[in-house]
């Protein structure tokens, strides 16, 4: 975004206090290291840090404006203009709101238990090939993120496809009514961020926000196959665009084949066109992001064979079911998250991974479950217990509990350990050529390290 102080105070509730109202900016940052020159710093308050303490910082490295809540902080009174506004983060969702709507842009809201940022990252490539496009980075998806993301659209950019995250009633409501999308996709509803939010129900609700955001002329992009988002879609004033496999839908995959350990082959039926898309990334669930990603597509005008190609383009993201192969042994990164439903999938992922050894799944604790805690860890164990699973390794206390209950199968070798580096050792020591390793876990366990771990000592 670029502007001058004016825009501002047209847009926010504050009071000039240093500069004239034309005083250029350009660029918009909450970050003291990476703001730079003639940018506009937004004093955020988070949990660790408070942008008030380093308004000296980008004073020197001359930004253009400033605005913040506190001006007993501000050290001089001189350089960029000052704008003081009771609450930095509305002005800052103000201001995206105020960017959004400057200039002509279509924008895609995704949002979903699971498959948020996949589903978003296929949608942009697919985009790209015929808009100028602007997507979230990374899973800059929250309160703060989102913003940020359209500060950063420019007049070129055609359309915007933007991740919305939540773990609160309320809060994709706000994004959207910063955002206004003109397309939402909800991907799948089921457990998770159940400590603010007590039930499914609960989630159901705070995800259909965004379909209820939507006005006549959106379109709601709906999994035919999960029925929480299904029964959202019943009431809906805006058109819907149905994807599934099992179901009946507009977008609908068939003659699924799973090649090798390389990913899947399936024909699509979109509407009364098919496609044949050659999917090179483990897990049964990337279909129904590219069947998302598809239905996003067509919704935007864009023909088949170019959403074909679009999706080929496509950057497998980090830590997602990435395959790696070391010593002869294929190790499976899913390391990103976790929650019930995604660990079903990975431990379907592992017991379909074809291999001449044995199976070994590394688990730490699903976080943010609430009172489901215990019984999501329970069911886990379970499930563990009846799959092809040769070893279980887990870390956590939660995920010793899912140990517990997996050894009441009786068949697989179960090993507890504290922390990372006993996981990381004992695997160095086990495993060998010709097995295959998944590694899976909540953000907050951080199980990647292990994976670091291991592949930094195995000789």
């Amino acid at each position: 975004m670029e502007g001058q102080a004016q825009d501002c105070l047209n847009v926010i509730e504050g009071q000039l206090l240093q500069g004239d109202p034309d005083c250029l900016f350009r660029g918009v940052s909450i970050n003291s290291r990476t703001v730079s020159k003639g940018a506009l710093f937004v004093c955020i308050k988070g949990e660790r840090f408070d942008g008030h303490d380093f308004l000296a910082d980008v004073i020197d490295k001359k930004v253009g404006g400033i605005i913040l809540s506190n001006p007993e902080k501000l050290p001089v009174e001189s350089g960029p203009f000052v704008i003081q506004v009771p609450d930095t983060l509305k002005a800052l969702q103000d201001l995206a709101g105020f960017q959004r709507k400057r200039f002509p842009l279509k924008v895609v809201a995704v949002t979903g238990t699971n498959g948020k940022s996949t589903t978003k990252e296929m949608i942009a490539a697919i985009l790209a090939t015929k808009f100028k496009t602007l997507k979230t980075q990374g899973n800059l998806n929250n309160h703060i993120g989102l913003p940020l993301t359209l500060l950063q659209r420019e007049p070129s950019h055609e359309v915007g496809v933007l991740e919305m995250g939540m773990s609160a009633m309320g809060e994709i409501k706000r994004l959207a009514e910063i955002a206004q999308p003109d397309i939402g996709v909800i991907t799948n509803i089921s457990e998770g961020h159940l400590v603010q939010l007590k039930n499914l129900k609960d989630i159901q609700s705070a995800k259909g926000e965004l379909f209820d955001s939507l006005t006549e002329e959106g379109t709601a992009i709906v999994n035919a196959d999960d029925p929480l988002v299904l029964e959202l879609a019943r009431s809906l004033r805006a058109r819907t665009v149905t994807f599934g496999i099992d179901q009946p839908a507009d977008v609908r995959a068939s003659e699924i084949e799973s090649k090798d350990n390389l990913g899947f082959q399936f024909k699509v039926k979109l509407f009364d066109k098919t496609l044949s898309i050659r999917l090179p990334y483990l897990g049964y669930h990337n279909i129904y992001n590219t069947l998302a990603a598809l239905a996003t597509g067509y919704s935007l005008g864009i023909q088949e064979e170019t959403m074909t190609r679009g999706l080929e383009n496509y950057q497998h993201m980090s830590q997602r079911n990435e395959q790696l192969r070391h010593k002869g042994i294929d190790l499976i990164n899913d390391a990103y998250n976790a929650n019930p439903r995604s660990m079903t999938e990975a431990l379907k992922t592992l017991d379909n991974f074809k291999t001449q050894g044995r199976r070994i799944f590394v688990i730490g604790d699903m976080l943010e479950l609430g009172d489901r805690s215990v019984p999501a860890h329970k069911n886990l164990g379970e499930e563990i217990a009846q799959s092809k699973t040769n070893i279980l390794v887990t870390v956590g206390k939660l995920a010793g509990l899912s140990a517990k209950y997996a050894l009441a199968g009786g068949k697989i070798q179960i090993l507890q350990f504290a922390d990372h580096q006993e996981a990381a050792e004992f695997l160095i020591q086990e495993a060998r050529s010709g097995d295959c390793v998944m590694f899976k876990g909540s953000r907050g366990t951080a199980m990647e390290k292990i994976l670091q771990i291991f592949i930094e000592n195995k000789n």
